[in-house]
């Protein structure tokens, strides 16, 4: 394994996923779906790993991402660390497509993409900070590492260790259930037993 080699996983599908609600800071309950989502990536892990152990795995604080990293993760525990918390989405969380046009028509009407949503947020952290956190988080991470976290979190994440600027990853998705291993500045989306190409 490479020294750099770092894998990343989103929490498992969430009731606000479900309904579309922005999570942000706030948090919901993973669904069915979501442990079994979990209970993949644990599959994949064991599939790709000998041994997790190898690794300095951390997650986010937030609820979704440690009970996803419980199950993915099982009797590693991972370092918490704040910096990998999702992005605030300031008054956008907790709502609806359909309740932030009613209450924003204007501002919601001008976001094309989820990143417009992400960064016009009213009261929301932005991109850049985003951005800055997550850095310091990549001075001081140990690898070979796996990181538990978050739609926003994990692209940005991808864009500072492939060399993507912001601009780049509008295109990118955000897959749950999956792996996502970067080594040497390259990504391979891991899915089940396949390995596939982002």
């Amino acid at each position: 394994m490479s020294a750099a080699e770092i894998l990343l996983l989103r929490h498992g599908e969430t009731e606000w996923n479900r309904e579309g609600r922005i999570q942000g800071s706030k948090d919901s309950p993973l669904t069915e779906l979501g442990l079994r989502q979990a209970e993949q990536q644990a599959r994949i892990l064991a599939t790709h790993l000998p041994d997790l152990r190898r690794y300095t795995c951390y997650a986010s604080p937030l609820p979704r991402a440690q009970r996803t990293a419980a199950i993915a993760l099982g009797e590693v525990v991972p370092v918490t660390d704040a910096r990998l918390r999702e992005l605030d989405c300031g008054a956008w969380e907790g709502l609806t497509p359909a309740e932030r046009a009613a209450q924003f028509p204007v501002l919601a009407a001008s976001c094309k993409d989820d990143f417009d949503l992400y960064q016009n947020a009213p009261g929301g952290e932005g991109l850049e900070k985003l951005t800055l956190r997550l850095r310091a988080f990549l001075e001081d991470m140990q690898r070979p590492t796996i990181i538990v976290a978050h739609k926003v979190v994990l692209l940005v994440l991808r864009g500072l260790l492939t060399g993507r600027d912001l601009p780049a990853l509008h295109s990118l998705t955000s897959p749950q259930g999956v792996v996502i291993r970067i080594a040497e500045g390259q990504e391979t989306i891991l899915a089940k037993s396949a390995c596939v190409s982002p």
